[in-house]
This record gives C-alpha cells, structure tokens and sequence, in this order.
C-alpha cells in the first residue's frame, strides 16, 4: 500500500474519531447507523439490517426495540407478504439524524475555522475526492456489509 495512502486514511480515521467523540450519547453508533440505512434504503427486514451492520440478529433485534422505545423507527407488515415485518425509519428518526449531522457538522466547522485560507481552499478542493469515498463506503442498496466494517473496527 502506497504510504501516501496510509497518512491520508489515518488522518480521515482520526478525524472520525473526533466526531465519534463529540456525538450525542443517546442512541449507540450502531442505532444511529441502523437509522442511516433506513432512511437511505427505505423499510429493511431485521435480517438485512443485522447483516448491514455486522451484527447478529437477535442484537439487531435489541437496536430495533430500542430506536421503537423512543419512536425513532417502527416495525409495519410487508404489503408484498404478510408475514414478513420489515422495519422503517419514523418522522422522528429522521429528525434525530437530522439532529447529529448538525450536531457532526458543528464541531467540523469550529474545526475549520481555525484554518487560515490556505488550508480551507485545500480541504474545500478535496470535497469530491471525500464525497466520492463516502460513496465508495456505503452500499446504495443496503444490502450488503460495508466492505471492511467488522464491528470490531467500528
């Protein structure tokens, strides 16, 4: 691996760690990542959701029940089979994201303020090389793992 690459990801996995840090507490990164998915795919099974997060079904189970608690996602039957229970993000659930982006965004911006201009134009140029890895990380359709996301190095 070039050595290049391993300053940047070692700078990016830092950066994570200070959003990770400065997050709200009240829901696991897990419970948030769980409500990510469901906004950005729509209504998934327990099954899919566990496998997304590398987790086993019966503590996605415990996820699911949490985020239901606190009116962040709801459990609705499958118009295309009546046994199947799929799970879907609330109004609330989109609020709460809403919320810790802001919240994410925030102690970014105080960060970046602390920049001089140099260095903002330089970060301001790697905005489509940064949004482009979000892409790469994220499966559109959810229904996979994110390639190299075990839970134990999340």
């Amino acid at each position: 691996m070039n050595e290049r690459h391993d300053i940047l990801g070692e700078a990016l996995f830092s950066l994570g760690i200070v959003a990770v840090r400065g997050r709200d507490q009240n829901l696991s990164l897990t419970a948030a990542s769980t409500l990510g998915t469901l906004e950005r795919t729509g209504p998934r099974r327990l099954t899919e959701l566990a496998l997304n997060e590398g987790i086993t079904q019966p503590s996605m189970t415990a996820v699911v029940s949490q985020l239901e608690n606190l009116g962040l996602a709801e459990r609705r039957a499958d118009p295309g089979d009546l046994r199947v229970v799929l799970v879907a993000i609330t109004r609330a659930g989109r609020h709460q994201l809403r919320t810790m982006r802001r919240a994410g965004a925030s102690a970014f911006t105080t960060l970046i303020d602390k920049l001089n201009d140099q260095e903002v134009a330089a970060v301001s140029a790697a905005l489509p090389a940064l949004r482009h890895l979000l892409e790469l990380a994220g499966d559109p359709s959810g229904s996979t793992p994110r390639a190299g996301m075990s839970r134990s190095t999340r």
